[in-house]
């Protein structure tokens, strides 16, 4: 009876608090949980694969197992790469001008400014001027990759980096955040024997065109037929050229003169009538619409016959993409991961004493139970939201998804806040910062080291959660399929989900940032329980202030004014929520997220420098 009794209020419970996670992002959607949903009860017996999942192993653990692979194959390159890149740099460290550039910290700041300018430059002309939409919103990004970069270059040559790399690789959140993704790329890797054909993958990913977008372009010159011959007599002549059918994803032919491609000499041998080019006119082909290209499939059949007087000049420009299309975005993955090591590597070399603060930081937050409680929590969370029934007619992958990285950055912004009152307003009045400034550590670098932190020991929690969602989030069609008796979905499918869930994740964890910089702020003159209350109100205001400021358009003057003083003093949430994208089904494009990072860069340097206000004359003694 006490059984039944507790399984009853667990039913009933489960979708309250699914509600009141996701409430806050959603309010500006009008999103309401199905009625639905708190009639459906849990099933634990969905926990515990039953004799139809064993017997069908062969079936859904490949399609379960192959996105995992394929973002493995992605991390595997940028950790290479990492590894390249500083194993040359080790090497240039040997030359004592290289090796001991910076010794000085002038001599250092400059060599990586000079180094990360040309970088910036080099990277905005190759992805921010290309005629393309909202491309402006890559100038910042990119110009920050660039002196990250700069910076990595110049104290990787350091000799104290090739020295340390044994500090480096097992200090801080460096060994959980690479136990986690060595556990994810076994776990691809060891899934590889159930795959046909791996290889395509790695394949594919040296397909990829890390710069530029693939396109090539190639001129032939055709001889024109003779006066004496008739037009449809003229010679076809040969012109092999470079390509392969399955790679083009786009094909433009484009003659000055009439012309005909065939895949022979003659009519004898052809196997496919010729296609015909129109003087100034263009002939295109789309693999996503699924045009038969009208080029031979065998490259060194390509014929062309010039039906005019004078010479023909033909322009063949192809744009091709991988044999798996997906492994483009997996190896962006391990562009990703490239990055972050090279910044960690600029962090720790270039402000040792940031970085040191950061660290001890870091490691308190994480060693808290708290921090462990709200781990758990996590990971527990997004495993239930995996195998819960919403009943939502089809939209059960959508509602995990929502439901799990709402959960994430709710229990990162928790324990942001807690480790702010902690680490900064508890130090403040124990006098502990006292003992710390009296070191040669500005207050500048106080603040700066203890917000970032705060940052890793959070980072640490979304990528050991998110992991989690991501390896169920591939198995989620599988589930739902089985649960419905559908049929197997492709792999594609989960590896479309991973992908469209990271964008969220990445915009998820620059909300808490914001909310962690404000949080600092204010733990300079606040305790901790009036600093959660006030960043409380915050969090709910930042995210209806959007949605309060359009319905005030045409309406009272007066309340307009309150609602626009509102948004620029209050940090506009919005910006950060996705939950119309996610609701209709549409990916989040990476574009918006350099966006994103503009306002959360703007801002908090805004806040940065309001603390600094706070903290400069605070009395520590």
């Amino acid at each position: 009876m006490r059984s039944d009794q507790s399984v009853e209020k667990f039913r009933r419970l489960m979708p309250v608090f699914i509600h009141i996670v996701a409430v806050l992002p959603m309010a500006s959607s009008v999103l309401t949980v199905p009625a639905a949903l708190s009639a459906v009860p849990f099933d634990i017996s969905n926990l515990f694969p039953g004799p139809p999942l064993l017997g069908q192993i062969g079936d859904w653990l490949p399609v379960w197992v192959t996105p995992i692979y394929a973002i493995s194959i992605g991390l595997l390159i940028g950790a290479a790469a990492a590894a390249v890149l500083y194993a040359v740099l080790a090497i240039l460290s040997f030359v004592p001008p290289l090796g001991k550039l910076a010794d000085s910290p002038v001599s250092g700041n400059i060599a990586s400014l000079v180094i990360g300018a040309v970088l910036a430059v080099l990277l905005c002309r190759q992805y921010a001027f290309k005629g393309q939409e909202f491309e402006q919103t890559l100038l910042l990004p990119l110009a920050l990759i660039g002196l990250v970069m700069g910076y990595a270059v110049v104290y990787g040559m350091w000799y104290r980096t090739r020295e340390e790399w044994g500090q480096i690789l097992t200090e801080g959140i460096v060994p959980y955040v690479l136990s986690v993704t060595g556990i994810f790329v076994l776990i691809g890797l060891a899934g590889a024997y159930m795959i046909q054909e791996p290889m395509r993958f790695v394949d594919s990913a040296k397909q990829v065109h890390l710069i530029g977008d693939g396109t090539v372009q190639i001129v032939l010159e055709v001889p024109g037929t003779d006066k004496d011959v008739n037009a449809d007599e003229a010679t076809f002549h040969p012109r092999p050229i470079q390509y392969d059918l399955s790679e083009l994803s786009r094909l433009t032919i484009s003659s000055d003169k009439t012309v005909m491609l065939a895949d022979g000499a003659n009519m004898s041998e052809f196997s496919r009538n010729p296609t015909r080019i129109d003087a100034g006119e263009s002939l295109v082909f789309n693999y996503e619409d699924r045009d038969q290209p009208p080029l031979p499939s065998d490259s060194s059949r390509l014929h062309i016959q010039n039906r005019e007087l004078n010479t023909a000049t033909v322009t063949f420009t192809m744009t091709s993409i991988p044999k798996i299309p997906e492994m483009s975005q997996a190896v962006g993955i391990g562009a990703i991961a490239f990055f972050l090591i090279s910044a960690l590597v600029a962090f720790r070399q270039a402000a040792p004493r940031v970085w040191a603060l950061a660290l001890s930081t870091a490691k308190n937050e994480m060693a808290q139970t708290l921090y462990l409680i709200l781990l758990v929590m996590g990971v527990v969370g997004v495993v239930i939201f995996s195998i819960y029934p919403f009943n939502t007619l089809g939209d059960d992958i959508r509602m995990f998804k929502d439901s799990s990285v709402t959960l994430i950055m709710v229990l990162a912004m928790l324990q942001a806040v807690w480790s702010s009152g902690t680490s900064v307003s508890e130090e403040i009045e124990g006098r502990t910062a006292l003992t710390v400034l009296s070191k040669p550590v500005s207050r500048r670098s106080f603040l700066l080291g203890k917000y970032a932190g705060i940052i890793m020991s959070v980072a640490v929690m979304f990528v050991i959660i998110g992991a989690f969602l991501l390896l169920l989030m591939s198995y989620k069609p599988i589930y739902d399929a089985r649960e419905t008796a559908k049929a197997m979905p492709v792999w594609e499918m989960g590896f479309e989900e991973i992908m469209s869930t990271v964008p969220v994740l990445g915009l998820y964890f620059m909300q808490t940032m914001v909310i962690a910089a404000i949080a600092v702020a204010l733990a300079t003159r606040l305790p901790l329980l009036a600093n959660l209350i006030l960043c409380f109100v915050i969090y709910v205001i930042g995210n209806l202030t959007q949605p309060l400021v359009a319905s005030a358009q045409g309406e009272n003057p007066l309340v307009g004014f309150f609602g626009n003083l509102i948004a620029v003093v209050v940090p506009n949430l919005n910006i950060f929520n996705v939950q119309s994208a996610m609701d209709s089904g549409n990916q989040v494009p990476w574009i918006y997220l350099a966006g994103s990072f503009n306002y959360l860069v703007c801002f908090a340097v805004a806040i940065w420098m309001l603390a600094m206000l706070l903290f400069e004359d605070r009395d520590l003694a």
